[in-house]
């Protein structure tokens, strides 16, 4: 096993195009985007995954804290 040492930010690459799954929560249908563990593009689809959580993420708290 070689350790590699990366001094700076490190390059994770393109995503691909995020691939989604619908699912039923609280009688609602929910859309998840899904990440395939064995992606040799896993870290970028990640990161971009994340992203788009924590823009869906602060968009619905500014939605509710424009309505207090």
């Amino acid at each position: 096993m070689e350790v590699v040492i990366v001094d700076g930010p490190v390059n994770a690459g393109k995503a691909r195009k995020p691939k989604y799954r619908t699912a039923s929560r609280e009688g609602r249908s929910v859309r998840l985007r899904v990440v395939d563990a064995d992606s040799p593009s896993f870290g970028a689809d990640f990161q971009e995954s994340f992203k788009a959580n924590v823009r869906r993420a602060r968009e619905e708290n500014r939605a509710l804290s424009s309505k207090a």
